[in-house]
């Protein structure tokens, strides 16, 4: 068996050490194309690429530039070979020239010729129109160079390239052939309109246009749209012929029959009628001009006379009109139709001629009756005089008014303008003129006149406050203003009088201060308006007497304080907070306005019920009041007369805010003990306490006392005390805490099933815990022993790694605080052989087997039994 497996090794060791070598073909290879080289390793990697193919397909006999390669060029060897066939498969496609570097044609393919290059090119000239799609088939080869077929790289690629599409072009044709207009004359002129229209959308390029006047081409005006007007005459044929062109082909022509021009209409203009102004003892004589662009004379021209627009007939187509048909007034008008002997032209008129009178005309006069001036609030009025030298009599007024030069047409032809038009500073005049029926004046202006500032009025005036005057009160005048030019009030007068009597240091005043108004004193006031222009006139209020006044509403202030007051106003004391500590008094002051002597009168309630026995009392002590309850007081004041006024005031009793404290006992705190939060000294002056609240260090608390463990460091306390009116206050201190006292040198061993434990420190008392496990607390290990020695020992309590800690106590105070590695050690207590169970249930000594040895054993078993199954394995 050995010797067979021996032999297949050296079989394969052979035939790795005899691979064959393969030499590069140099001389090109063909019949490739598609299938590629199969002799050499193929590579995936290759990218065949055939450059300078048209995108949009190849033009019959036409050349390309082409060129190819494998993709990224590196060092080493190239082949390819390269055919253009019909996308049959059958027929070779195109002719190939312009050959590269290292690229020979073998009979209808390119192939290398040498092996030094990777890319090639050739021109390719594309075969006759109508071949069809043409396939391109490429292979490449990259040789590595190592004498071989191995570690070479090949790779094929494919093209099909159609053949472009040729296009053809339509020629264009031309629709909608017409002369314009199509009864031409010399005067519209003639011109021909086309629709050009190009199924390719090619634009119109090149299109011919031929007149023909009389069967004669006119060439000078070839391709022009309109005929020049110089070439058009009366009774002339004119033809034209269109053909459409797109720069490309020509479309079909149009010929259009022939049109004759037509005769132009002659004109009349210049009409003149004269004399330009006539009077009813004038002749009127017509003249005009004659006019024909075809040089035509005039013939049967119609001239056509109307008065008051109906036809005179008997003055059919005559120049002139007698006086004796000419009456003053009269509106004439002449219209002429000329005819050329074959059309008449438009009708011309010399418009309206208005016959004028041979009569004198009258002459006016015009005034207006206010004089040079007047004020907003007058009415204008013009009168108008007259005059006829021919003793006519008067038939017409018309009047025109101006308003500072421009006229004013609601007020035409009426005699006066209304006081609501004019408005100061305006300037205004009449113009004015007459008729005797047959002719009119001559325009007459009035003189004109200003409008001047009408004064300003009052329309009420009252003296303040309405009602009862007394003397606490202050005086005051308030009116209405109009002004009929809306100008604003400025610099109106003022005066106010005394029992009758002006008191000028008041001129002026709008209000008069109450310390000059006294009992049974008579008072008026006066008010002249003025706009800043002109004073009004004035108006008066009437006499209103000062009467006796009730005292002033009496100033109340109730707080804490050791004495109350009531009378004059006086300076007042500042008050405390009420409270259930303090004396609560009142302070009441009140003045009359006439000064007579004050009474006051005071009533107590407490939670509002009166208390009868305050009655008068300006304080209450200490001993009435209780936190929370509202106290009001009534302050009535009079003067001899009866009068009275009266005020209230009401007060809460405060509760006084609780004062927080807080100590620590001990009051030297050790760190890393408990330490004691005292709170008891905290008290609350007017009640009790009845919650306490801590934060110490973030950490919430409950309880006038609390414990807490601190370590070395700074800590935050702040404790919130409330009192039964649910009052709080808050205080914060910090408290500062050095190291923590802890044994140090700590060391642990186990001797046979005993752990010894040593350390350094000096304390009068040490108390040792253990748990089988690392912990931050006291509360999760177990009290095995207190000594006084710096040293100590106990029997293994279980074979398993344990963790011992050692505290100090100082004045009957335990430093609980525990730090692994300082007052904290582990012990591996698993080699200890025996251990002694002190819990309360007892243990086994045979449990005590290190549990190594049970899984030692099993080990061994495992192993003998594998060997057993091994050898009755190999018996078999």
């Amino acid at each position: 068996m050995m010797r067979r497996r021996l032999a297949v090794f050296l079989v394969v060791l052979f035939l790795i050490s005899t691979a064959q070598t393969a030499q590069s073909n140099a001389n090109g290879k063909t019949g490739s194309a598609s299938s590629g080289c199969t002799c050499h390793g193929a590579s995936a990697s290759m990218s065949v690429t055939l450059n300078g193919l048209p995108s949009s397909g190849y033009t019959a006999n036409t050349s390309y530039s082409l060129s190819w390669d494998g993709g990224p060029h590196i060092p080493g060897t190239g082949g390819f070979n390269i055919i253009a066939t019909h996308s049959s498969g059958q027929a070779i496609m195109g002719t190939w020239s312009n050959l590269g570097n290292n690229v020979k044609q073998v009979g209808s393919e390119l192939t290398h010729d040498g092996t030094s290059s990777r890319s090639w090119s050739a021109t390719w000239t594309s075969p006759s129109s109508g071949s069809g799609t043409v396939v391109f088939d490429l292979a490449v080869l990259y040789g590595n160079g190592n004498g071989n077929n191995q570690g070479d790289s090949w790779s094929t690629n494919s093209w099909n390239l159609p053949e472009a599409s040729v296009s053809t072009n339509n020629p264009p044709i031309a629709t909608n052939v017409s002369y314009v207009p199509l009864s031409p004359t010399k005067e519209t002129g003639l011109a021909v309109e086309y629709t050009f229209n190009d199924a390719d959308g090619n634009s119109e390029q090149g299109t011919t246009i031929r007149w023909f006047r009389d069967g004669l081409q006119i060439a000078q005006i070839n391709d022009m749209e309109a005929v020049p007007n110089v070439w058009i005459a009366k009774n002339q044929q004119w033809r034209v012929e269109v053909t459409p062109s797109d720069g490309e082909d020509d479309g079909d022509t149009v010929y259009l029959e022939s049109v004759m021009i037509g005769n132009t209409v002659p004109i009349a203009r210049n009409l003149e009628v004269s004399p330009s102004d006539p009077l009813d003892n004038d002749d009127l004589s017509l003249d005009y001009d004659y006019f024909d662009l075809d040089g035509d004379n005039q013939q049967d021209t119609q001239i056509r006379w109307y008065l008051d627009d109906v036809r005179i007939t008997e003055l059919d187509d005559s120049l002139t009109v007698s006086s004796l048909m000419i009456r003053s007034g009269d509106q004439w008008e002449s219209r002429v139709i000329p005819h050329d002997g074959e059309s008449f032209g438009l009708i011309k008129s010399t418009g309206l001629i208005i016959i004028g009178s041979s009569n004198n005309a009258p002459t006016s006069s015009a005034y207006i009756s206010q004089g040079s001036n007047a004020y907003t609030d007058d009415s204008l009025q013009v009168v108008v005089g007259w005059f006829d030298s021919d003793g006519d009599d008067l038939a017409g007024t018309e009047i025109r008014w101006y308003r500072d030069g421009i006229q004013v047409s609601a007020f035409n032809d009426l005699t006066w303008v209304s006081p609501d038009a004019t408005s100061k500073e305006e300037i205004w005049y009449a113009s004015a003129r007459v008729s005797d029926s047959l002719i009119w004046s001559e325009w007459t202006d009035a003189d004109s006149i200003t409008i001047l500032n009408s004064p300003p009025e009052l329309t009420s005036i009252t003296m303040l406050p309405e009602g009862v005057l007394i003397g606490n009160q202050d005086l005051s005048v308030v009116w209405e203003y109009f002004d009929l030019d809306d100008d604003l009030e400025s610099g109106s007068e003022i005066y106010w009088s005394v029992n009758g009597e002006r008191v000028s240091e008041f001129d002026g005043l709008t209000t008069i201060s109450s310390e000059n108004v006294y009992r049974d004193q008579h008072w008026t006031v006066q008010v002249i308006p003025r706009d800043g222009e002109s004073l009004g006139y004035g108006m008066t209020t009437q006499s209103r007497v000062i009467e006796n006044g009730a005292p002033e509403v009496p100033v109340i202030q109730l707080g804490a304080g050791v004495s109350g007051y009531i009378g004059e106003p006086s300076s007042f004391p500042e008050l405390g907070i009420a409270n259930s500590l303090e004396s609560l008094v009142v302070l009441a002051s009140s003045t009359d306005p006439d000064d007579e002597p004050l009474f006051f009168d005071l009533t107590w309630s407490r939670n509002g019920y009166q208390v009868p026995d305050l009655d008068g009392q300006s304080l209450i002590t200490s001993e009435r009041l209780e936190a929370g309850q509202v106290w009001e007081v009534t302050v009535t004041v009079r003067d001899p007369w009866g009068l009275t006024s009266h005020a209230s005031e009401t007060i809460m009793i405060s509760n006084l805010p609780p004062i927080p404290a807080w100590s620590t006992i001990p009051e030297v705190s050790l760190s890393g003990s408990m330490i004691k939060f005292d709170g008891t000294s905290s008290l609350d002056p007017d009640g009790s306490i009845i919650s306490w609240s801590w934060q110490i260090n973030n950490q919430l608390h409950s309880g006038s006392n609390i414990e807490v463990l601190l370590g070395e460091g700074i800590h935050s306390v702040k404790l919130t005390v409330t009192d039964d009116l649910d009052s709080s206050v808050t205080i914060q201190d910090i408290l500062v805490l050095g190291p923590v006292p802890m044994v140090s040198s700590l060391v642990g061993e186990v001797s046979g099933t005993d752990v010894e434990l040593s350390w350094s420190s000096n304390s009068d008392e040490y108390r040792i815990y253990v748990s089988s496990s690392p912990t931050e607390s006291l509360e999760d290990m177990r009290l095995v022993g207190v000594t006084t020695e710096n040293s100590w020992s106990h029997t293994v309590p279980i074979a398993s790694n344990l963790y011992y800690s050692v505290t100090q106590v100082f004045d009957d105070n335990e430093i609980l605080w525990i730090e692994n590695g300082t007052n904290m050690v582990g012990i591996d207590a698993s080699s200890a052989t025996t251990s002694v169970d002190d819990s309360p249930t007892g243990s086994i000594t045979i449990l005590s087997m290190p549990l190594t040895i049970i899984f030692l054993m099993l080990a061994l078993l495992s192993i003998g039994i594998n060997l057993q199954i091994r050898k009755r394995r190999s018996m078999i």
